[in-house]
């Protein structure tokens, strides 16, 4: 998959006659691999001057729109952009348009946008979500976008709603499901594992002094689950491993930041610096206070053995 920052990069690359959609794209759940799979199909259907496969195109933006006009009342984000890009590469599409969401893109208006795009990529098809509207206060809908078709000579499409069990997949739905810890549903609604990923970094080493020592991550502005433990999977170079994963403040220790410490079960291998993706299976507990850590350590050992009763039956 190829990816660029600019529409001078994609203009550059010479992807005339492609089939595009644009999007947020946030954590890549079921609703959107349906429109990208359909976006797949338009470019099957087109051809360029050579007779080749067009190409299809995702339009996406960082940060998300909502995040840099309304930082405030902007949703918690469901993945990392690596992550987007990544599940965005699983759904087979050609290449990725990434750009920079910023006042000079906001204060564009769609008409501007989307001819924009058009000298940009030369498309020949564009295919958009069931409640798709952008540029300045959203003017950019299916009909407009159709006008500028008939002038510009590209054809448009819009998805129907993807409904699974009794509502439409949307990312504020599978935020809702992760806010429950109802990993079941996520699963689905995701076509995947619900995670949280990113490199590992230095905590303060408590873990480790009393035994059980932990891969940090961060997880600054995502969506997460209630505080508590979790019976995890930890993906590392190719492998997964049991794990006993801490999501909260430390209390015991006063602490005032959120962390997800994961702590490996069957593993011992030193994870600073690596990329590590916490695949969350069922919670165990909720987050609370010890008297001492001794007193911790002590619960923590029937955590790990409950996480790893329940990864063995998973």
């Amino acid at each position: 998959m190829q990816i660029f920052r600019s529409f001078a990069a994609a203009k550059q690359a010479n992807l005339q006659g492609c089939a595009i959609t644009i999007g947020n794209f946030d954590g890549v759940h079921m609703g959107h691999q349906q429109v990208l799979a359909e976006l797949h199909g338009h470019a099957l259907a087109l051809h360029d001057d050579v007779g080749q496969v067009a190409k299809s195109v995702v339009i996406t933006f960082e940060p998300h729109p909502r995040a840099f006009l309304f930082p405030e009342e902007a949703p918690r984000r469901l993945s990392h952009l690596h992550e987007r890009l990544e599940f965005l590469q699983q759904t087979g599409v050609d290449a990725v348009l990434l750009l920079r969401f910023n006042q000079q893109l906001a204060s564009m208006s769609a008409e501007d946008f989307m001819f924009t795009i058009y000298e940009s990529l030369g498309f020949k098809h564009i295919h958009v979500g069931y409640d798709f509207a952008f540029g300045k206060n959203r003017q950019g809908q299916a009909e407009m976008m159709r006008e500028l078709g008939d002038k510009h000579g590209f054809t448009v499409s819009q998805a129907e709603a993807f409904y699974m069990f009794g509502g439409v997949v949307s990312s504020s739905r599978v935020r809702s499901a992760i806010e429950a810890a109802d990993f079941t549903l996520t699963r689905l609604l995701l076509g995947r594992h619900y995670s949280i990923s990113g490199r590992v970094g230095h905590g303060d080493k408590r873990g480790r002094e009393m035994g059980f020592p932990t891969a940090n991550i961060q997880v600054k502005d995502l969506t997460h689950p209630p505080v508590g433990i979790y019976a995890a999977w930890s993906e590392f170079d190719g492998k997964k491993v049991k794990s006993a994963a801490y999501l909260g403040y430390r209390p015991t220790f006063h602490g005032r930041t959120l962390v997800l410490e994961t702590h490996l079960l069957d593993s011992n291998e030193n994870l600073y610096g690596k990329r590590l993706k916490v695949h969350f299976v069922k919670r165990l507990r909720e987050d609370r206070a010890f008297v001492s850590a001794d007193d911790l350590s002590k619960q923590i050992q029937q955590d790990c053995l409950a996480a790893s009763i329940i990864l063995d039956n998973a």
